[in-house]
Parts: structure tokens; sequence; C-alpha cells
């Protein structure tokens, strides 16, 4: 850090910025930012008592430090007062940061904060300022552009709760925010940064220059050190664990299958709230959810003071055995009691049934951080999930209980790095300065979590496939919008069991016990993988019910946990992960612009043509050395499909209801033949002949692009034989190309295969794949469970029809072959039958479409439906059908 002084000036550098200081009055007069200059004045800051705005403008002196400069001034109409401005540039910043300090010896009431700049140099034709779209009485930042639109500056403050505003033909910049605090205070930091805009933008009003500075800024104040690898979680509420009685024998079973099926996979941790009538009763809760656990809150059970229970150390203790940490739920707002304290923080209230915690309470913040670091510590626990962090002291500000809440988990954190931070419902609308400065992540789906409180955007008969698209286009707008960076965007695997039972209370026993979602989990996982591959957060786990732990396919086990493997070889990707198409497509690439990934999602169930520009916008570079550019398939199959350009357009057939994977590799030097186009494997025999084995593609299609083989030299090739049958080439160089195409027979049955002219025909490869995945899955289902919910039994031949916003009202009848056949109804929810949860309505055919190659013929009586809102007919659970050439 660079110091200097010229006459009355002072300066703060570093390598990216310079940042001079009028020492006569203590303002700012000008940023040098990577040779560009930006000249400012008026650069002041105000505090306000009691509403009243107080005049510190009298300069008392200034401070150096070795990356900060502080000037205290005097308070004209506040004797004993004085203000302190604390600036601080560190190496790497491209931003300044300007903390306020108010000595309050008084004790009054600080109301409020307001500082200024104006810019004097540049012309600013362009400023947007980012609401927070969770709540839109919070902004995030002001961005400022300017004339020949390559610089941009950017003020925040490193909260929620400031508002921005722009006068003076947008040059001068001012915000404030309420306070509510009669201490001494420092406030957070009023960030000023600068950055290069990109062609390339986001939305209309965030450029990825700005998304990128925004993130970074944050990224310097990490407690704890960034994250090496994905954090592996279990929500045990989300598999309704509350319904499990782990002071019975029963209950702890089930619950020691939880922890078997998350060791099984890889994961590491898992939130803990089952019963426990040995210790706790639900109707002494205290909270609008009807859980907390009551005798720490009622100061019956103290850590270092008290035994922890049998019950609860025997699941300690076996989870440390499988080596899963548990996480217990923590509702900070609730009653705590500590005996001649407790009235400097509770206040009535009946959201806590009788008194509330309030976070505003410094002496509530000093207690439970205490409570919080001593419990971890003699538990063994691996962190806490927080939910109900409500802000209810309507005594206090927003703010002031923010700050307390913010200040008892930054401190855990530095106690306890280790510990995870899992955010329930709520933490969604408190920024990106609440969540990425955390180890942990906020609310998944940015919502609560059972079926019945979140929308269907796009109807599917698979439930998970149905959270997955919400819980994408949640991650969208966090990434975008709110500026998180990938460690605080929450996943969501699977779905959340239904919560309430139909009369709207919990169900206390055990119901629903099945339900996973076979087909549409793949989705689901490789949808929180892309969008939030650094938190991948399970919700349903197939372990309660015996039949389906002991019962999932070997293979869809290891293709489970590959996955989450995967994203720990990967962590460089993921940290650069952006989404691009809106929610369909995100891009996962290397710092060097030419290796990485592409996830492209079609949450329609027709098929769709996907154009793709290989550009910046991908976060691309453009290869400078020589080599070849290629796009490989990963999943659902692996192939190498095509060479790649920077700038070139490619175009994509996605299957219906899908998810497809590519990775991009820039290879220089080849050591074994390269096969592009298609499936298989490639090698040379003699040097001379080219041998292509393993050949297989989808039945019923033909390559329609040319099929190439790249050499490792230019040695000449006499003979080419794919799967044991001499083919036709030529032969350019290093590369060989197939002059004929490849055909594959059978009849062409795509993910989601759609039903034209009303004739359904099956194949005999379809059947066998019907009847594998039921010899391989072969759960007893009950009647009930089948008609309850259209995402189990994945053996079934089911036929969707597929209509926007449809009404369970609609009497709709069918026929196939002139045989009158059931309509059913399908929800997202098993016990909730209302048109907000209605997916569609659909044929349970596996009974009736029997016979290979045989035409049925299916005839709908349907209403009136308004133009492009019936979508079409559409075969459901088939898995790409792949045969050799």
């Amino acid at each position: 850090m660079i110091h200097f002084y010229h006459e009355n000036l002072f300066e703060l550098s570093n390598e990216n910025l310079t940042v001079q200081f009028n020492l006569s009055n203590g303002q700012i007069t000008s940023f040098n930012y990577k040779s560009q200059l930006i000249t400012i004045e008026n650069e002041t800051s105000f505090i306000f008592i009691n509403n009243i705005r107080i005049d510190c403008s009298k300069l008392i002196n200034f401070k150096e430090d070795v990356n900060s400069i502080n000037f205290t001034y005097s308070c004209l109409n506040e004797t004993n007062s004085q203000l302190t401005i604390i600036y601080t540039l560190k190496f790497q910043w491209e931003f300044l940061q300007k903390k306020i300090y108010f000595e309050n010896i008084d004790n009054k009431n600080i109301t409020s904060i307001e500082t200024t700049f104006t810019l004097t140099n540049k012309i600013i034709p362009s400023v947007s300022i980012i609401r927070n779209r969770q709540d839109l009485n919070k902004e995030h930042t002001i961005f400022l552009r300017t004339k020949l639109n390559t610089l941009g500056i950017f003020a925040t403050w490193q909260h929620p709760f400031g508002h921005y505003s722009i006068t003076s033909n947008n040059q001068t910049v001012i915000s404030s925010y309420q306070i509510g605090i009669n201490i001494s205070y420092l406030s957070e930091g009023f960030l000023i940064g600068f950055y290069q805009l990109s062609s390339y933008w986001h939305n209309n009003d965030i450029n990825y220059g700005e998304r990128e500075a925004y993130e970074k800024a944050t990224s310097f104040f990490y407690p704890v050190a960034q994250r090496k690898q994905s954090i592996k979680h279990a929500v045990g509420w989300d598999s309704n664990d509350y319904q499990i009685d782990i002071s019975t024998s029963h209950g702890i079973d089930q619950y020691k299958r939880l922890i078997d099926r998350c060791a099984q996979l890889g994961i590491n941790s898992l939130t803990f709230a089952p019963s426990n009538t040995n210790v706790s009763n639900r109707q002494e809760a205290t909270d609008d959810l009807i859980y907390s656990s009551e005798k720490i809150r009622l100061e019956q059970w103290k850590p270092y003071h008290d035994s922890i229970p049998l019950t609860i150390q025997q699941m300690l203790d076996y989870a440390q055995l499988k080596q899963i940490k548990l996480v217990p739920y923590v509702y900070p707002p609730l009653g705590y009691r500590s005996k001649g304290k407790d009235q400097a923080w509770l206040f009535p209230s009946s959201h806590c049934k009788n008194v509330c915690a309030s976070l505003a309470s410094i002496e509530f913040q000093q207690y439970f951080l205490q409570l919080l670091i001593d419990f971890a510590q003699i538990t063994g626990i691996g962190g806490y999930a927080w939910d109900y962090n409500f802000y209810y002291d309507t005594g206090n500000t927003e703010y002031s209980q923010w700050r307390g809440w913010q200040w008892i988990r930054t401190e855990l954190l530095i106690a306890l790095p280790y510990l995870i931070m899992d955010h329930r419902y709520a933490s969604q609308y408190d920024g990106p300065w609440s969540w990425n400065t955390l180890n942990g992540y906020t609310s998944p789906l940015l919502s609560d979590e059972n079926p019945e409180t979140y929308p269907i955007l796009y109807p599917s008969l698979h439930t998970d496939k149905i959270s997955a698209d919400f819980m994408r286009q949640g991650n969208v707008e966090l990434r975008l919008e709110h500026f998180a960076s990938m460690n605080c965007i929450p996943g969501f695997i699977g779905h959340q069991t239904e919560r309430y039972s139909s009369n709207g209370s919990l169900p206390w026993i055990d119901n629903n016990l099945r339900d996973f979602d076979l087909i549409g989990f793949s989705y689901s996982l490789l949808s929180n993988i892309a969008t939030a591959g650094l938190n991948l957060i399970h919700t349903y786990i197939p372990a309660r019910d015996l039949q389906e732990f002991y019962l999932l396919p070997e293979k869809f086990l290891e293709f489970w946990s590959y996955w989450l493997k995967w994203t720990d070889e990967h962590i460089e990707e993921i940290y650069n992960s952006i989404p691009f198409n809106i929610e369909q497509d995100w891009s996962l690439m290397k710092s060097n612009g030419f290796d990485g990934y592409l996830f492209l999602f079609n949450p329609y169930y027709k098929q769709v043509y996907r154009k793709i520009l290989f550009d910046g916008k991908l976060n691309l570079k453009n290869p400078q050395e020589q080599g070849y550019w290629l796009l490989k398939e990963i999943y659902p199959q692996e192939r190498f499909i095509l060479f790649i350009e920077y700038n070139q357009t490619n175009e994509f057939l996605l299957d219906g209801q899908s998810v497809t994977i590519y990775q991009l590799i820039f290879i220089s030097i080849i050591n074994q033949p390269i096969l592009v186009g298609i499936s298989g494997q490639a090698f040379l025999t003699n040097k001379n002949i080219l041998i292509i084995d393993g050949v297989y593609g989808e039945a019923g299609t033909q390559t329609n692009n040319p099929i190439s083989i790249i050499l490792p030299n230019q040695d000449l090739i006499f003979n080419v034989l794919l799967n044991g049958i001499e083919k036709r080439f030529k032969q350019n160089k290093q590369i060989i190309i197939l002059i004929d195409p490849l055909s594959f027979s059978g009849l062409y049955l795509p993910r989601s295969a759609e039903i034209l002219n009303n004739t359904i025909m099956i194949s005999d490869l379809l059947l066998k794949q019907l009847v594998k995945r039921q010899l391989e899955y072969p759960i007893q289902w009950t009647e009930k469970e089948l008609n309850d919910a259209s995402w189990l039994g994945p053996h079934r031949l089911l036929l969707f029809i597929c209509i926007l916003n449809p009404n369970d009202q609609w009497n709709i009848t069918a026929q196939i072959n002139n045989n009158s056949i059931i309509v059913h109804k399908s929800y997202n929810t098993r016990d909730h039958y209302y048109q907000q949860r209605f997916i569609g309505f659909y044929l349970d055919l596996t009974n009736i479409v029997i016979q290979p190659n045989v035409q049925y013929y299916l005839s709908l009586n349907m209403p009136h439906m308004q133009p492009g809102q019936f979508q079409g007919l559409f075969l459901e659970n088939i898995e790409r059908i792949l045969i050799e050439a």
C-alpha cells in the first residue's frame, strides 16, 4: 500500500486504484482507476439524531494507518460528540470502503446516515438502481456508466437497507438508511467501486462487468476462507423427520436409515429435527411452526452443565460412526430465558406464544452467541439450520435487528469456522451481504419448500422436475440480480414430501413414506449442480421406507454419488457458473475460457432446437494456440459431438423435459484417435488400419453431421472398420471423414415422445426398458400410491395430456381402440386436491398398450381451450433407447 503526500493532498493507492484526499476538509477529490481519472466534489457524510441532521463539518485531525486514513470532525450542535470517517483501500481492491463512526456520549437515538458525492469530469448517460426483487423496499446498489460505455462506477452499503438516488444530470449520488441505535455506532462499509463494462449484458440493468465487480467486492469480506469442496447436505425436515420419534426403537431404526443413506452417497451432514418424547413436548413449542427445543429455550438444559440425553447421544454417536455431522434447527427470535438477564431482550409477541427475544439487544446477542458456541462444542454438530429468523421487535428498527443477527453469525464463524449455515425461510429478504460473507447458503427456492407453496412453472408428471424448474428460476435471480456468489446459492435436490394433511395440520404420524421420484430425480440433481454446485442440498431421502431403502438400484446410487463427487473435481468451473438464455442454460467454464461445461435444459414436453452462439456471453475466450476445440456430450450419453469455433452458432436438439450436458475441451496434443460425431472408441492397428468399435445411437435416427476421426499424426490410412464393417472415407491430413451417414434401426421414441395423429405405437425395446426397470426397482406399490402420485411407479407407461394452466374441474374422457379408459388427474401434492397444485390429466397405458409395433388409436373429448394452451400428447417414463449401428 502506497501513501503519498503532496502539498495539502494525501493519496491511498494499490495496484488498481489511487484515491486522493484534501487534507483541509477530509474529502475525496479524485479516483484514478487503471489510468482513468474520475474527479469528484462534495464528498460528505451526515448523521441524524432524532431525525435532525447534525453539523459535523469541522475537521479536528486525521490519522493514517497501513491501509487507511481516518478524519475526525467535531459536531457543532452536539458539543460532546465527534464524527470519524474511516477510508480503507487494501491490496487487490477495486473499490474504496468508507465507514462512519459516531461517538454517542449522550446515548441519543441515531436515526439515520446520509452520504453523497458528485462526479465532475464524467458524463453519465446511464444509471441503474438495483432493487431486491424479494423485497422491493430494499435496494442493493447503484450503477453509473460513463459516456463511452467503458467505465462503470458502483456505490453500495454492506447491508441491505441502503437507499440510493441520483440528481444533477446523473452526477450526484445520494445514499441513506435508517439506523435506530442509541449507543456509539460504527457503520458497515459504504463502497465506491470501479469496473470495465463488458459488451455483454445479463439484462437491461446489469452488465456482465457489473455483476462480476459486485460479487468480487463481496469476496474480500469472508470471515472464513472460500470453500474448496461442495457442501453435501440433507434436510431431514424434507423427509418429514419430525414424524420420527427417536425415543422409540422404530424411530431409531428409521433415523439410522436416513444416516446410512447419507453415508452411502457421500452426504456429509444432515439437518436433524426428529421428535423425541423423552425430552420434549410439542405442546410447549412457542413458534408459529409448532417446533422448537423448549428445554434449551427455558434454560432447563445448559451446555457444559447438564448431560446430553441418552436418546440424543445415541444418534450423535451413530452419526459420528458414519462420519455424518448432525445440524440442528435454531429459531433465533424465540423467548430464550436466562435468569436475571432475559428482561433485557424479551418483549411481548404472539409470534412466540407469549414473548420473543429481540435480536437488537446487545445482551441477547452476547448470550445467544455463547449458547451457540457452547452447544456446538459439546455436541460436535456440523452447523446450524436457521429458520424463523423474522424481525418481530417493532420497538426496534429492522436494521438494528439484522445487524445483531449478522454479528452473531459472523462471530460464530470466526470462533468455529467449520460450521455450515443452512438458512431456511426468510433470509432471501436480506440481500447479498447477508449471504456472501457466511459459510452456507440462503433460503432454498427463495420461498417455503413444501409443494403446497410454490407454483408449477412448467407442467410435469414428475414432482422433482417441477421443483427443479422453480429452483433454477430462483437461482438465476440470485446469481444475476442479487450478485450472489456460488458459495451461497442454495440447491434443492428432489422435493420435500407434502408437509400438511388435507385438514391443514401437520401429520405427526408416518405418512406418504414412499415418495421418491426415480425418473425425475436426475433432472433435479443436475439442475442443482448447474445452478448451485457448491451447495448440494438434498430434500426427500429414500430411506425411511424399507423397500425404498433396500431396493434403490445400485447403478442409480452410483450415478448419484458420482455427480456429488464431480462437484469437488470442478470447483473452478462452478465458481464461474453463469446462466444464459434465461433459466434454461448454464455455463460452467474454467478461467482460461475454453475448457468447461454447458448444461442445457428443456422444461417443456416438446423437443426444441436450441441455438447457441459460442462467445463471451458464455464466459468463453478464443483459443490462441494450435489445436482442436471439441464439444463432447457427457450426459445422457458420452460422445464427442462436433468441432467448435469462437463466435460460431450451433444448434442442438433437446428432448422434452430433459437436461443435456456438454463438455468443451481444447486439445493441443493428440495421443490416441478421437471419434467425433458419434459414440464409440477409435484406435489404430498396424498404423494404417482404423478400427471404430462400440458405435451406438438412438433407435430410429440417422447421423446428420459428418463423422470424423482426429488422428495422432498424418500417416495414410488404408482401411476403416466400424463395428467390424468396412466404411468409405476420405482423409485430410490428420482428419478422417466417413463418407456415408449411419442409420440406427427401430422406432424413434425420444424422452417424452410426442404422439401425433392420435396414434400410439411403441417398440419392443421400450417394453423391455420398462420391464427391466421394474426388475431393478421392484417396489410393491399400492393402488393408492399410484393413483396419488404420478411420479411413483416408474415402470409404468403413462401418456400426459399436456395443457398449460389446466382446470381440474374439466371433464375429459378418452378411448383407445373404442374402449373407454380412465383419465387420471395429477397434483403436485398427494392430500391436497387444489387447482393451484393441479398438474394435469394423464392416462396409464401400462396394461393397455402392450403390443410392440402395433397402432393403438386414441380419441379424446376435451373442452374448448385458448390457442396454444393444448401442448400435445406425450409418452412418459422413457429413457433414451440406444442400439448398435
